[in-house]
């Protein structure tokens, strides 16, 4: 799990985006955002906070075989730290 917090308009920006372009389940706090780097698909659950802080509980790996998809947890905090940065880079 990581933090990362922005300034305020671009949090209000983010969290805009959040709501309008990701998927969230009924009941939960958290939004699943995929991300793509390269050949790669990844789904990040981020979660947005008070004091405009971002929260980004877990990302998975989406691999695909031929008998459908297999997905990994990530739990190193670089990796999510990076696939946060290279989402907000995109959406801000």
């Amino acid at each position: 799990m990581i933090v990362r917090q922005l300034k305020a308009e671009k949090f209000e920006y983010f969290k805009n985006r959040l709501i309008n372009k990701a998927q969230q389940n009924p009941l939960e706090a958290s939004f699943n955002v995929t991300v793509k780097v390269e050949r790669k698909e990844y789904v990040l659950r981020i979660q947005p906070e008070n004091k405009h802080k971002l929260v980004v509980l877990q990302a998975l790996v989406v691999e695909r075989d031929e008998l459908g998809q297999l997905h990994t947890l990530i739990t190193d905090n670089k990796i999510l730290s990076s696939l946060l940065e290279l989402l907000i880079l995109q959406w801000v």
